[in-house]
């Protein structure tokens, strides 16, 4: 049945007209079977047809052509590029455009074309076909883009909610930070208002002098008791020397046990936190940088061997880490590292 062009497609993909069109023979369903012979014959073109008789022919231009057909007089033509043309004919000049399903004139839709699962149209059924096309056509766009919005709208609202949750994960860190910030102005207002003893004396220490007046602080204020009272623990550990051959350790004792006794009993944790914010800023200066994560690790680690860390001695921490320049990096799931 090839010659019937069943099975073959035309430039839209679609099943071309079924028709047979030979040499001499042509059959199909609109135009019946026919036989025709051509010729030229001094620049013109003689068809012979037996349905349509004889037709005489010439073109006059490009895409355009006079001819006589049964002593009928035919001008035909066809201009411009793309899918939408200009048509010529004796009664006038129509515009016609091609779509998958034909041709479509839009000055008179009678002389359309339509061609349906292979099968040839004209007239009012090729117009009627057009229009529905057409329709079906808007209504398949208008769902398109309908559907593309709704993705568009859904790819937004996808983003929009990555970032509220991401927004939502990093609410806790930024209340902690704003909290902490806030609670350093108040250490640092506090600290401007110390007694002078406390600041030249702590500029007066050297550097393990230092060491031993935040390990002291943080084990002994960190849980409300006396610098003395920690120093058993500390020579046992081996963090601080015998105070009986070391008077360096008698010395700082003795200024921590006077400041603790000027500290106001309405803000009495404030002041604590400031002398540690006092301890970190010299630290920074007179240490070997090196050693401060190192003495931050050291006095977390005596804390523990207490017993739980108090809320206290955390803040003590934190206001040391602030004061000195430290910060905290998670390196991941199970260990902290300190820059």
């Amino acid at each position: 049945m090839g010659f019937l062009n069943l099975g073959k497609k035309d430039e839209f993909g679609k099943q071309k007209r079924i028709e047979h069109r030979g040499k001499h023979l042509r059959a199909s369903r609109t135009g019946g079977v026919s036989l025709r012979a051509q010729t030229k014959a001094a620049g013109l073109n003689l068809t012979a047809n037996s349905r349509h008789g004889v037709r005489v022919s010439r073109s006059v231009g490009r895409n355009t052509q006079m001819a006589l057909q049964n002593g009928r007089f035919i001008l035909r033509g066809r201009y411009g590029k793309g899918a939408t043309k200009a048509n010529l004919s004796k009664s006038g000049v129509t515009f016609s455009t091609r779509n998958q399903l034909g041709s479509f004139n839009w000055v008179k839709p009678n002389r359309s074309s339509a061609k349906v699962f292979g099968v040839q149209v004209r007239g009012k059924n090729a117009a009627a076909a057009h229009v529905f096309f057409a329709l079906f056509t808007v209504v398949f766009e208008v769902a398109r883009v309908a559907f593309q919005l709704l993705l568009l709208l859904l790819s937004w609202l996808w983003v929009l909610l990555g970032m509220l949750w991401r927004l939502l994960s990093m609410t806790p860190f930024a209340v902690q930070q704003g909290l902490r910030h806030w609670r350093n102005r108040k250490i640092q207002r506090m600290q401007n208002n110390l007694p002078s003893v406390i600041p030249s004396g702590i500029d007066r220490w050297k550097g393990d002098q230092l060491v031993a007046a935040t390990k002291l602080i943080v084990l002994a204020w960190g849980r409300g008791v006396a610098a003395h009272e920690v120093l058993p623990a500390l020579q046992q550990a081996g963090q601080l020397s015998d105070p009986a051959t070391d008077n360096m350790v008698v010395s700082v004792i003795n200024d921590l046990n006077t400041w603790q006794q000027l500290a106001p009993e309405d803000t009495e944790p404030v002041f604590m936190l400031a002398v540690v914010s006092l301890l970190g800023q010299q630290a920074a200066l007179k240490l070997d940088q090196s050693m401060l994560p190192e003495l931050l690790l050291q006095v977390d680690d005596l804390a523990l061997q207490q017993g739980a860390k108090t809320c206290f001695q955390e803040q003590m921490l934190e206001v040391f880490s602030d004061a000195a320049g430290l910060r905290m990096e998670v390196t991941d799931a199970r260990h902290d590292k300190l820059l």
